[in-house]
């Protein structure tokens, strides 16, 4: 097999992701590409290409359910990958993002109440005390970093919150949670001590309940006879925990980014702030921070987009590059915090399909409450030093490390 022609990893898809992309969606719908010691990859470059490959039921998650497959499962692969024991295998084995068909559906199924529209809503005025004791905090003290001391807090805590960790045990929660993002601690032992926390929270709410996502999750199973097991409620946390608070944590400085090169929409929402529920959507679409998203393999032998695919072939689809498609976003590096797009058709960064982001909504209010507080209630928010950066990472951009300011 020829090697792969296109790295994610070439500094143009760091320097200038934009154009990168749009080179490839004018090469093909379909590319490969490679990643450090791992097989050829095709990437999935076009917005409706995107859509259909997140939804194609030939194309699974996991690939021990491709016929005739053999190897290592994802959770025998991600414990070797991140070092964790043999114990963990239970919980990445029930992992929503990680199965399949009617076990993903099971799952699904009954951990949607615990993001049901009426318990965000419910969630609304404890996210907007938590920014407002955030932004108070900031603001006695003149500055800081936006990350450390706003977006990541609030993201943490909002999650503490609709787990339903007790109070006292947030701050040593959220340093676990923290700890996700961080390649100088022992991430094992910090998920061996969060999966140990979460399971003796189970049992507390077993025995009484409140209104949080753990009593709902065993509420629910206990009334419709298929209850989920201990190992499926802690997956279903570590799920959120890893998914809904880091990114949402890094949508909310690059929206606020987005907006001050866009001083033209930030003044038309501050003209009118009732657009901003609206303008949520043009600001995810650009200012997303998840690139790629997660592999699935080919079940058959195939044919996708026009190409031929062969069965166990690996597709990842580049959320990045769906996003600025101008075949969906006309003049799509522009932001234009009123635009509309056709029906059946919108950015990507919630993914799409069965494994569509369960809380795109929480994310919705988070950074509607953030970007309210930030800059619609106030115009004194400014930066205040060097904004910095992580390395790049594949699939376009470098995320954002330190954002300094003062209000």
């Amino acid at each position: 097999m020829a090697e792969p022609y296109v790295s994610l990893l070439d500094r143009e898809f760091s320097d200038d992701p934009n154009a990168a992309f749009a080179r490839l969606r004018r090469m093909s719908p379909l590319v490969r590409i490679g990643f450090p010691g791992g097989p050829p990859v095709w990437l999935v470059t076009r917005n409706e290409d995107i859509w259909s490959a997140l939804s194609d039921p030939r194309l699974v998650v996991d690939y021990q359910n491709v016929p005739g497959h053999h190897g290592p499962s994802l959770a025998d692969q991600a414990i070797e990958a991140l070092g964790l024991p043999d114990e963990f295998r239970e919980y990445l084995a029930a992992n929503l993002m990680l199965v399949d068909g009617k076990y993903h559906g099971r799952l699904r199924r009954l951990v949607t109440p615990a993001f049901s529209v009426k318990r965000m809503k419910a969630l609304k005025p404890r996210i907007e005390e938590i920014s407002t004791q955030l932004l108070d905090a900031l603001s006695a003290k003149g500055g800081g970093d936006l990350i450390e001391d706003y977006s990541s807090p609030l993201t943490g805590s909002v999650i503490c919150e609709l787990i339903g960790v007790d109070e006292a045990d947030r701050p040593q929660v959220r340093k676990w949670m923290n700890d996700y993002a961080n390649a100088d601690v022992d991430l094992a032992a910090s998920i061996r001590s969060l999966v140990e926390y979460v399971k003796g929270l189970i049992e507390r709410r077993r025995a009484e309940p409140r209104d949080d996502m753990i009593s709902t999750l065993v509420q629910k199973g206990e009334e419709d006879g298929d209850r989920l097991t201990e190992a499926e409620i802690v997956s279903l946390v570590l799920v959120v925990v890893n998914n809904g608070h880091h990114s949402t944590a890094h949508f909310i400085p690059n929206a606020i980014l987005t907006l001050f090169d866009n001083p033209d929409q930030l003044a038309l929402l501050r003209s009118k702030p009732e657009a901003l529920p609206h303008a949520m959507y043009e600001l995810m679409r650009i200012a997303n921070p998840v690139p790629l998203a997660g592999p699935r393999y080919a079940t058959e032998d195939m044919e996708f987009a026009g190409i031929p695919v062969c069965k166990g072939d690996a597709l990842t689809a580049s959320l990045h590059s769906g996003n600025f498609d101008e075949a969906v976003f006309p003049d799509p590096e522009r932001c234009d915090v009123e635009r509309e797009v056709k029906r059946g058709q919108g950015h990507l960064a919630f993914a799409a399909g069965p494994h569509y982001c369960l809380g795109a909504a929480l994310a919705h209010l988070e950074g509607e409450v953030a970007l309210d507080h930030l800059l619609i209630q106030r115009d004194t928010l400014e930066i205040d030093g060097r904004l910095t950066y992580h390395e790049p990472i594949a699939g376009g951009g470098r995320p954002l490390h330190a954002f300094p300011v003062r209000l």
